[in-house]
């Protein structure tokens, strides 16, 4: 008996590499209280969410990247007179 791989007409040829587009948050932290949340990455089951964590206790969890560029974008308009 000899052994032959036998390949499927459907199967894809490569992977195509998708660019992140909420990989510009990655780093981006602010202030809320005594604690200081930070973006430390894009969630890897949903692009369109983010992996943030609070330094005060350690605690991590997901949420929507237009939230985030949301607090963001209000905090950079405060300015002092």
């Amino acid at each position: 008996m000899s052994a032959r791989q036998i390949t499927l007409p459907f199967r894809a040829r490569r992977a195509e590499v998708q660019i992140d587009s909420n990989a510009d948050l990655v780093g981006r932290s602010y202030e809320d209280g005594i604690a200081t949340i930070t973006v430390i990455e894009t969630c890897l089951s949903d692009q369109s969410r983010v992996m943030v964590k609070r330094d005060l206790d350690g605690h991590v969890w997901s949420m929507p990247a237009w939230l985030m560029r949301l607090v963001f974008r209000e905090t950079q308009q405060k300015r002092a007179a």
